[in-house]
């Protein structure tokens, strides 16, 4: 069993500092498609949302959901997951964005049956960068290895070793699955989504690569 970890406190500068996790996508706010992916998987034992002083919006929605909420600072990534780390109790921890309104359970699922075959502290998920700029969504970051790859800000982490400060070791899932890297962080990134809001939820429009450490 694991406990997800979705981070929603951030500034939303690349949105005009608008609280992005609530914006609407086919009607429902972004955090709430990833919160359903979430608490449709049987692996996730407690689901936590991160908030700051920067989104008191989303922090109110949250609790009208019943939706278990932690503070951090809402000013520097990793000092935030370090924080929340402590508050959590699972050895393992998937961390996500609030910003991934096309996740969805089967697609969270499809990563921990990769997690837990793989040796590695911290497992990232990476889609072709090609894939990505097809579907009209410039990646945020790319890196190489033996092809251009889109790292998407899903993973699973070791709670402990990220408490600890440690350099953990990484594997890197490479999936076809778009729905890892369709997220939003501008008001171009949401207009792009709008050919896939109409598509099912239920599954991908390309099955998951291997994985490749």
């Amino acid at each position: 069993m694991l406990d997800a970890l979705v981070h929603a406190g951030g500034k939303g500068s690349r949105m005009g500092y608008r609280e992005k996790s609530i914006i609407l996508v086919e009607g429902r706010p972004m955090i709430d498609r990833v919160l359903d992916a979430l608490e449709g998987c049987p692996r996730i034992s407690r689901t936590v949302v991160t908030v700051s002083r920067n989104t008191p919006d989303t922090e109110r929605h949250l609790r009208s959901r019943g939706v278990e909420v932690l503070h951090t600072s809402g000013d520097d990534y990793v000092g935030d997951l370090q924080a929340a780390m402590t508050k959590l109790g699972a050895d393992s921890v998937l961390v996500c964005p609030a910003d991934l309104p096309m996740l969805t359970s089967d697609a969270v699922d499809a990563l921990l049956d990769a997690y837990t075959a793989t040796p590695a502290e911290s497992f990232q998920v990476a889609v072709p960068a090609r894939s990505v700029r097809l579907a009209g969504v410039e990646p945020s970051y790319v890196f190489d290895q033996g092809e251009e790859l889109a790292l998407c800000a899903v993973s699973v982490v070791d709670r402990k070793g990220i408490i600890e400060g440690r350099t953990l070791s990484i594997g890197t899932w490479v999936t076809d699955d778009l729905r890892f890297a369709l997220n939003v962080n501008t008001l171009g990134d949401l207009e792009g989504l709008r050919p896939w809001t109409g598509a099912s939820r239920s599954s991908s429009r390309s099955p998951p690569q291997a994985c490749r450490r």
